[in-house]
């Protein structure tokens, strides 16, 4: 009877304590709130939960990253660096350093670097993200192309207007080439 109460109460618990999923919203929340503590205290207990789930990608991840604009926004720019490549190194390892899902969090953490001052750095992340999309989707596709038009708002944004006006003609070219692609009738 005691061990059945036992199973009962932590049945129940489970069922009241929120997951990773809800604590990360609520975080995220608090955060538009301006609530860093209550938004800092819900990622940490979201990172656990989502750690005790084995939710790793997008869980962990996704907490790590909202940590880490939390700490941006106080102005802890090494901390803030630490949890996104603490995120991305997480990413790697569980999707490897040319995936999609790895290549998807590339321009986050580019912007991060570029409001920290290290525009060298975002450069070297947007180049990344091109080099992926190629290899996994091909040098003329569409994912191609938008990550194209990524690197030239970024080169824009650093005065580098010659190399972005190449860069968005390039990807100018790639949609113009798929547009002229007929789907067979």
């Amino acid at each position: 009877m005691l061990d059945a109460i036992g199973k009962l109460s932590w049945l129940l618990a489970l069922m009241v304590l929120p997951g990773w999923q809800d604590l990360d919203a609520n975080a995220r929340a608090a955060m538009r709130e301006g609530r860093l503590a209550d938004a800092e205290a819900q990622w940490k207990e979201a990172i656990a939960n989502a750690e005790s789930e084995k939710e790793i990608n997008p869980g962990v991840v996704d907490c790590l990253i909202g940590l880490a604009w939390l700490y941006d926004k106080r102005g802890d720019t090494a901390e803030s660096e630490r949890l996104y490549e603490l995120a991305m190194r997480t990413v790697e390892g569980v999707k490897g350093a040319d995936s999609a899902a790895y290549a998807d969090r590339l321009p986050d953490l580019a912007t991060l670097y570029r409001r920290h001052g290290k525009s060298w750095h975002s450069d070297l992340l947007y180049q990344r993200l091109i080099k992926i999309r190629e290899s996994r989707s091909g040098k003329n596709s569409e994912e191609v192309a938008a990550a194209l038009e990524i690197y030239s708002r970024f080169l824009q944004a650093e005065g580098r207007q010659a190399e972005a006006t190449k860069i968005a003609e390039r990807a100018h070219t790639i949609r113009d080439s798929l547009s002229d692609v007929q789907p067979q009738q």
